[in-house]
């Protein structure tokens, strides 16, 4: 009984501590978590490539910050949407590809807006080769230039690619 009584009171304690510290173990708030890198890779892949870049401006090349991106893989094993958001422009996009299938390319679909700027929806095609772009992006933005399609880089068991994303306004 005495042991019982010791463990009611220890438990009280101990609940009323958590709530009393300010800690935030234990809290009714919910944080908005801020995530600018998004992992589509599974368990078994051995070559990956890894996407990313900045949000800018076209007109300025200057970053454009709070942007919003939703992704959707198309022809992928991932049939939900996952969410990116940004407060400093930068953005990265993992997925890996097995070396079954040499062939595999990852299509996705993407959403992107801001605060004062046209929204883009295109598609990107990721590959263990790099990252192409859609058509699509080209006609958001005529002015687009070559040299700021993506750039792929080559390493041992990973493709880095790097591509910026030119918003109108």
């Amino acid at each position: 009984m005495e042991r019982r009584n010791f463990v009611k009171k220890m438990s009280a304690f101990t609940t009323g501590s958590l709530l009393l510290s300010g800690s935030n173990l234990y809290s009714f708030e919910t944080e908005k978590k801020i995530n600018n890198k998004i992992n589509l890779s599974s368990s078994f892949s051995n070559r990956e490539i890894i996407l990313k870049g900045n949000f800018v401006d076209a007109i300025t090349l200057e970053p454009i910050n709070k942007v919003s991106m939703k992704i959707k893989p198309l022809k992928s094993r991932l049939s939900y949407d996952q969410y990116l958001e940004t407060e400093d422009s930068f953005y990265e996009i993992k997925t890996g590809f097995s070396s079954i299938n040499n062939k595999v390319i990852e299509k996705i679909e993407i959403e992107i807006t801001a605060e004062g700027y046209k929204p883009l929806i295109s598609e990107i095609y990721l590959s263990k080769f790099g990252c192409n772009i859609h058509c699509s992006i080209w006609k958001y933005n005529p002015n687009l230039k070559i040299e700021d399609s993506p750039k792929n880089d080559f390493r041992e068991n990973y493709t880095l690619s790097k591509f910026n994303f030119h918003l109108i306004k």
